[in-house]
């Protein structure tokens, strides 16, 4: 059995770890690279809006003394030094995210620092005059051949449309879509979701693999 994961892992993460316990061959490589887009705000803020660990990266040069910040999930929230004003419950939920964020944030404008693949969930909630999303950084799609595998792991949209491009899913293949837009964008190309994951959600990689050992 081979699994692709679309991003990069060291040996303590749990599927590394599952992966050895079953002996089961694990191929993790991102399908992406990264590039920051000089950019400034055009409008004052009051809140800043972190929607990944990555928009935290290029975004954070414009947290300031008086801004409040917040952030999708607990799986970003981690990666942020600063204190947190308010994070998002529902990582499987955008939608739901963006409304608790709206009634959250009120009045006050809000900026998002974004990629310029960003879908903008979070920022359609709100009137487009109360947010600015600033794009401060690229992805650039960075395919490579993948060895036929038996599982794969999408973390992202754009690692689908990476991998699609050069490479094609095998029939007997099970996906595991990480998050509502990748499993979306898997669907909306037909293709059948063996398994979803939010973000914040553990998985027991042995106890979901095992079944698949031995179908």
């Amino acid at each position: 059995m081979r699994i692709f994961f679309s991003s990069t892992i060291d040996a303590s993460h749990p599927l590394a770890i599952a992966t050895k316990t079953l002996g089961i061959e694990l191929h993790a490589a991102s399908l992406l690279s990264f590039e920051a887009v000089p950019a400034h705000p055009k409008h004052p803020y009051e809140i800043i809006f972190f929607s990944s660990p990555r928009a935290y990266t290029y975004g954070k040069p414009f947290i300031t003394t008086n801004t409040r910040v917040a952030c999708f999930a607990s799986g970003t929230g981690k990666h942020i030094i600063e204190a947190i004003d308010w994070k998002g419950e529902t990582p499987g939920n955008p939608k739901r995210t963006a409304q608790e964020f709206l009634e959250w944030a009120g009045n006050r404008r809000v900026l998002f620092p974004v990629s310029d693949r960003s879908l903008g969930t979070i920022p359609a909630a709100f009137p487009s005059e109360q947010v600015e999303c600033l794009t401060v950084y690229k992805t650039i799609l960075s395919p490579q051949p993948i060895a036929p595998c038996d599982v794969y792991v999408f973390t992202s949209p754009s690692n689908v449309e990476a991998f699609l491009s050069i490479n094609i899913l095998p029939k007997h293949a099970k996906l595991i879509a990480w998050g509502e837009s990748t499993r979306a964008y898997l669907e909306s190309l037909n293709h059948s979701i063996a398994y979803h994951r939010s973000d914040d959600v553990h998985i027991d990689w042995i106890a979901l693999l095992t079944p698949w050992l031995n179908p």
